[in-house]
């Protein structure tokens, strides 16, 4: 599939969710809309990366749950680009809550790797090791090249006194265009084939741990996450705590500001294994347009 075809298929992603609303039944009304530009840092350690990622998305939310005064069902579409200094990524995406138990989440990524900083790497075999030292030695040999993935994720959430329970899978198919036969992933640490597939889940259990007002709120937990690839037979499984702080209702001109951080250890993997890893992450929204039809 060339470059354009990637860009054109993108786009139809977001026509997609677009074209979904005014093909809703009359029982949907639209209670909320919202224009909205978000902008996310994050990084990580073990493995390093760090990216920069802005995303312009309109969300239409047709039913809000009163007791938690959250949407309990909306349509969301949206693209994100992303930069980081081993490549670049654009994302198109439809995402659908559709009750306050289901959200299904349908993307499209496009990556432009630079050759540089350990992308795109090429591996002889499923059984080659990447892990630092391995990448570290093959400094020098990453490809300018392209690549493309299909995302579908379910996400399931549930509640048990004041724990709310949360799992998503994501159910990923890649393509690529460089040299392989595997390619080294970073999203998931792991080797993947030109039409490969990676399953991943993982299960969270957060409780809010702070909350003052409506907009403020500290949620925190453990979680588990078990990711498999494919073709490579390789699984790598985690446990650790994750945190998600909204210290102030908006900044200034900026809406929603949050800071996030996701910390573990690697329980299985063939690389890592028993290792710590870190991923933090600070960011806000800024919304451009807002109706709010509901009293």
């Amino acid at each position: 599939m060339s470059h354009k075809s990637i860009i054109l298929v993108s786009v139809l992603f977001l026509v997609m969710g677009l074209l979904l609303v005014p093909c809703l039944p009359p029982a949907y009304a639209v209670l909320d809309t919202r224009t909205s530009l978000a902008v996310d840092l994050e990084s990580g350690v073990n493995p390093n990366g760090i990216m920069l990622s802005p995303e312009i998305y309109r969300r239409w939310v047709y039913a809000v749950d009163k007791e938690m005064d959250v949407p309990s069902s909306y349509l969301q579409t949206g693209l994100r680009p992303g930069v980081s200094p081993a490549y670049g990524k654009l994302s198109a995406y439809t995402e659908w809550l559709a009750a306050i138990f289901a959200k299904f989440r349908l993307e499209y990524d496009l990556y432009r790797f630079f050759g540089t900083n350990g992308a795109l790497l090429s591996f002889p075999s499923a059984d080659s090791r990447f892990g630092r030292q391995e990448v570290e030695a093959l400094k020098g040999q990453e490809e300018t090249a392209f690549g493309s993935r299909v995302l579908f994720q379910p996400t399931l959430y549930g509640k048990i006194g004041p724990v709310i329970i949360a799992n998503q899978t994501d159910l990923a198919y890649y393509r690529f265009n460089g040299k392989g036969p595997y390619f080294l992933d970073w999203e998931y640490d792991a080797l993947v084939r030109d039409g490969d597939s990676v399953v991943a889940n993982r299960t969270q259990f957060i409780v809010e741990a702070w909350k003052k007002g409506k907009d403020q709120a500290l949620y925190a937990g453990p979680y588990y996450e078990i990711t498999h690839a494919t073709s490579a037979a390789l699984t790598r499984q985690r446990v650790g705590v994750l945190a998600y702080w909204l210290p102030v209702p908006e900044f200034r001109s900026l809406d929603r500001p949050r800071i996030y951080l996701q910390a573990g250890v690697n329980v299985q993997d063939r690389n890592r294994q028993g290792e710590l890893f870190l991923n933090f992450g600070i960011g806000f929204d800024f919304d451009f347009t807002k109706t709010q039809k509901r009293k």
